[in-house]
């Protein structure tokens, strides 16, 4: 789906910067399985060229070679064996990762050697056309933002059965709706979570987002539901999921 006459929002929880082809993504959170373990809890864990096998779809699908990480690439600064993972996955992918901006999750790795050495950080944001990537906590600039940090979601379930909307021949649609999401507005991207383990915040929760308009991802594609504060009257469009049997 096409955004903010830049943009493309895609199913792999990338935004592409159409005019410079750049992917854009935040919040990987990568070694969560490897801080969980440091914790003493026992967790499968995945590796990182797995988890990043959906960049390489993008890369692929829409001629990507530039990246830039928006913040919490790591699920926390001492996960260093998904940091080399993931210096081996850049060096193997084809993609020029342009520019890393650290996020909170990130935290003491700006000053390891390796960081300094091998990534582009850029603490403050880039700039990519007219925006300015960031991680997003804190306060903003008064330009063109895309940012992650907020893990926006949509979560919604109706009250009873005969409140679910219909498709047509009047089947019910599932009794539940459950996904990351983009948001958009003038000047402002947000971005979901790229990570599925980073829990997410449901956009019907959050006020200042009301005069958003969210871009939940159905399936293999991004759809268009308008803005957060009808958001409950447009949950009748059948593109959010498939009928139940």
């Amino acid at each position: 789906m096409r955004v903010l006459h830049d943009w493309l929002l895609t199913a792999e929880r990338v935004a592409v910067h159409l005019p410079t082809r750049t992917a854009v993504v935040a919040d990987l959170h990568l070694g969560y399985a490897e801080a969980r373990r440091r914790r003493g809890d026992v967790v499968p864990s995945e590796s990182v060229s797995a988890l990043l096998e959906p960049l390489l779809h993008v890369r692929q699908q829409h001629a990507v070679r530039r990246l830039v990480v928006a913040g919490d690439l790591l699920e926390e600064s001492q996960c260093r064996e998904a940091l080399a993972e993931f210096l081996q996955w850049l060096d193997r992918s084809g993609m020029d990762l342009i520019a890393f901006v650290p996020g909170n999750h990130d935290l003491g790795l700006e000053g390891t050697a390796t960081a300094k050495s091998r990534l582009p950080l850029r603490p403050g944001g880039v700039d990519v056309g007219e925006w300015r990537i960031m991680h997003g906590e804190g306060a903003l600039p008064d330009v063109p933002v895309v940012h992650g940090h907020d893990h926006p979601c949509l979560r919604w379930s109706p009250k009873s059965r005969a409140n679910r909307p219909r498709f047509a021949r009047g089947r019910f649609a599932p009794n539940k709706i459950e996904g990351p999401c983009f948001l958009t507005g003038p000047q402002r991207l947000i971005l979901p979570a790229f990570s599925k383990e980073a829990a997410g915040v449901n956009v019907l929760s959050v006020r200042r987002w009301r005069a958003l308009s969210c871009h939940p991802i159905a399936g293999s594609q991004v759809v268009d539901l308008g803005e957060v504060s009808t958001l409950r009257r447009r949950l009748s469009i059948a593109s959010l999921s498939e009928p139940e049997a």
